[in-house]
């Protein structure tokens, strides 16, 4: 897996970006869905504890949340108490311009994204 094509989302520094989960240890019971199934190497799993770790948290796609919603526990979040993850990812949209920057790369990719002749399906 390339990190640097993880390393910016829609041009911005994937660090800057506050967006990660978090794993809560006292409800995780080690059955590592979230690390079979991330695709982008966010997390490993400790054969020792038998527990998932957050070991790559900039790797994780912003405002994805697949690990959390197969979670069976809900042991994974990645906002604070009182904030839900939809509001967290319009508010990182809003603050980093993301609309403005995924219009132009729209423009820059009508070419493979324009659908053609009413291929609508």
């Amino acid at each position: 897996m390339d990190k640097k094509s993880f390393d910016y989302w829609h041009g911005i520094k994937r660090s800057e970006i506050d967006w990660c989960p978090v794993i809560d240890g006292e409800k995780c019971v080690g059955c590592g869905i979230c690390a079979t199934t991330c695709g982008r190497g966010v997390y490993k799993f400790d054969y020792q504890k038998r527990k998932s770790k957050v070991v790559n948290p900039n790797n994780c796609m912003v405002a994805c949340q697949t690990c959390a919603n197969l979670c069976p526990m809900n042991a994974i979040s990645f906002t604070k108490e009182g904030e839900t993850t939809r509001e967290k990812a319009q508010e990182i949209v809003k603050k980093f311009g993301v609309s403005e920057k995924a219009r132009k790369e729209l423009e820059e990719k009508k070419d493979s994204l324009n659908i053609k002749g009413g291929d609508t399906k």
